[in-house]
């Protein structure tokens, strides 16, 4: 039986490491791999990461959901990191980011789509959902198809 290497169909692929770079620039560490993402969440990301995030060019609306505004406030002050969870939240939606990017090609266009709502989420943005795992994995889900050209 013969072999059939798979080639992504979608038109704005990038490789894999121009994604990690993505990954990269928005968590401010170098990411080799999925798995280093495992091991920073466990490790617990310094505060510093929402400023990452915010110069990724999200609103701190928008990344308020990983942690609360007052909270990061005295984080900050005690010159604690986030927890676990917070960590996890934070690598999530720069995770998306980056294939949101990845799959629009630009930051710009990345951003709009993601906080454009959408009628396929209930009429709400890729954002709003990217609050719950469950969310994200569908927000996932849809930029896959994107890419491969299911909605071209």
């Amino acid at each position: 039986m013969q072999t059939i290497t798979f080639q992504p169909t979608g038109v704005n692929q990038l490789p894999r490491g121009r994604y990690l770079d993505l990954l990269s620039d928005a968590l401010g560490t170098k990411i080799h791999s999925d798995a280093d993402l495992v091991s920073l969440a466990v490790e617990r990301l310094p505060t510093e990461i929402m400023e990452s995030l915010h110069r990724a060019g999200l609103a701190w609306d928008e990344i308020s959901f990983i942690i609360p505004r007052r909270t990061l406030t005295h984080r900050r002050e005690r010159a604690e990191s986030l927890t676990v969870d917070e960590s996890d939240k934070a690598i999530r939606l720069a995770r998306i980011l980056a294939h949101a990017i990845s799959t629009f090609g630009e930051a710009d266009r990345a951003l709009r789509w993601l906080r454009a709502s959408q009628q396929r989420f209930g009429a709400k943005s890729p954002l709003e959902l990217t609050g719950t795992e469950q969310g994200a994995r569908l927000v996932e889900e849809a930029i896959i198809q994107i890419d491969e050209g299911y909605f071209a």
